[in-house]
Formats: C-alpha cells, structure tokens, sequence
C-alpha cells in the first residue's frame, strides 16, 4: 500500500494538475474545431479571430489578451497576422509555448500574378500525405519569389500534420493525459479520411476541362492542388485587380465557361460581382474560416461541383 501511495505520489508531482481545463489559444476557428476534437473536455479553446472576420486587419480584444495571458499553448498555423502577433502574446505571457502546427507541411505559394490557362495546374493532384512520410520531410524548399500560402486547413490530408503537432504539444504540457489525447487523434484522422474520400468521389466525375474555378481571395490553392483542380484568383497579394488585369480576368473567365466568382464572407464582394455580371455568372460564398470544418468542406466541395459540372 505504501509502495502504491509513493507511486501516485511520484505521479502527480511530474504532472501539471489543472484544476479546470487545460487553456490554449489558437489563431482562427478551423484550428479550433482540431484543438476541441483532440482535446475534447480537457481544454479550453480561445479563438483570436472570430468568424467572419477579416483575420487581416481584426485586432485582440483585451479579454483575448487575457485569455492568451493565462494560456498554455498557442496553435500558430502560420498566417501573417500572427507573425506580428505572436510577440504581443508572448510579452503578456512569456511562458505561453508556441506550436507551429504548419512546421512540416510542404507549402505551395500565394499567386504573385494573373495568367493565361493552360489545364496544367490542376493535373497534378496531391494523393495524400501521411504524417511522418520521409520523402515530404527530407525535400528541401526551393527558392521563393512569392510568400507561402498559408490556409494548409483547406486540404484534409494536411491536417493530418496539424492534429501530429497538436497531440504532441498537449501530451507534454498534460501527460496525465496523453493517452486520452492521442486517443482522440485517431478518431479526427478517421474523420480526415472519411472526409477526403467524400470530397474526392464528389469531384472525380468533373471533366478536365471544367477543373477551372475563379476566386477573390486566393485562399484555395491546397484545396484545388489536393482534388485536381485549378484557382483562379481575382485578387493578387493583397490587391485588386486595375481595369486591364480585371479584363483579362474576365476574358479568360468566358473562355473557361466560368458561371460563379466564389468570395469570402470577410470581403467586399463589389468586384467580384461585377466579374459575375460580365460573364454572366453569379457571386457565391465559400469561406476557409467557417468554424465548422469538416461540414463547411463538404458544402464547398458540393458547390464546386455544381458550379463547375
């Protein structure tokens, strides 16, 4: 009995005992729908952009500041606003541990520019990516002209990378629970594979000729490279198009048979609907942000398929 009691004992002094859930911050609200399903009743979530907002120009709360004070981890997945952010939070807590869940994804770059098609960007899908897979971990990054496209969340398979990091991350902060943790992992990367089988038997039947999409904010770029498809984006690092780019745009748009300009809930959509009325076409949401991950692909996944068959 003594021997028990030294045991448990031992136990809980190496492990932090949290009296109430174990406090993490993340960046927007898909890596909270990841952070909830693998931490379940054991965390709690604080997203610093609310949905529906514009994650590049919205600004913490002091009620965030203070939830991010008092936080354990921080799940980055790598957007720009949290390369100025980051600092803050770390200057109101120097403890907070910061998580690059992003650290191991192979990345693909933001549109630095409009350009003609030819059907070759969509040839080349991405099959999947397995957690660990040497052949992704040992490629070295090739040089850039252009920033990496950050919304690595937008592909399934990929999030495989962002649930590694995550339970890795929570097990050492809470390894009284670390089993509970990986756990849940599996049942969010049987919900991956479940998810990118539906997504990839929704848009096989698409004719390679009509894998052409057009967007505002390039914010699909994984989505289309992982089904075989091709963005087209009316925004270009951050700008609009100018009246000859816009022409092109919707020159090129006609000749792909191009009947809907996908926008995001956080931007104006008065461009785009002009490009809509110019093609004949019309303006529709889909937005990367939405707070239900898995239910918000499926829809964007529908939509594409509708808009392009």
């Amino acid at each position: 009995m003594r021997r028990l009691f030294l045991i448990l004992a031992c136990l809980l002094w190496a492990a932090p005992a949290w009296a109430e859930k174990l406090p993490v911050a993340v960046g927007i609200a898909p890596m909270k729908y990841f952070a909830d399903k693998i931490g379940g009743d054991l965390v709690e979530t604080t997203v610093m952009v609310p949905a529906g907002t514009d994650a590049h120009t919205y600004e913490p709360k002091p009620s965030q500041m203070r939830a991010v004070s008092s936080a354990v981890l921080y799940f980055s997945v790598g957007l720009e606003f949290e390369q100025a952010w980051v600092p803050r939070f770390l200057a109101a807590n120097p403890k907070l541990q910061v998580v690059r869940t992003d650290a191991m994804i192979p990345k693909i770059t933001m549109p630095a520019h409009h350009h003609d098609h030819d059907g070759k960007d969509g040839e080349h899908p991405i099959e999947s990516y397995t957690v660990g897979n040497p052949q992704m971990l040992e490629k070295k990054p090739e040089p850039r002209e252009t920033e990496d496209d950050p919304h690595v969340w937008t592909a399934p398979p990929l999030v495989k990378y962002i649930a590694e990091q995550m339970v890795e991350a929570l097990s050492q902060a809470d390894p009284a629970n670390a089993r509970t943790y990986r756990s849940n992992e599996g049942a969010l990367l049987q919900e991956i594979d479940q998810l990118d089988a539906e997504i990839r038997s929704a848009l096989s039947a698409l004719p390679k000729t009509r894998r052409t999409f057009l967007v505002f904010h390039p914010a699909w770029g994984y989505f289309a490279k992982t089904y075989g498809l091709t963005q087209e984006a009316v925004e270009i690092e951050g700008k609009e198009p100018g009246p000859k780019e816009l022409a092109h745009i919707m020159e090129e748009a006609k000749k792909d048979g191009i009947k809907v300009v996908f926008i995001q809930p956080q931007f104006s959509a008065r461009t785009a609907q002009a490009i809509a009325q110019a093609i004949g076409g019309q303006v529709t949401a889909a937005d990367p942000l939405a707070e239900d991950w898995a239910g918000n692909l499926r829809e964007v996944a529908r939509v594409f398929r509708a808009s392009l068959k």
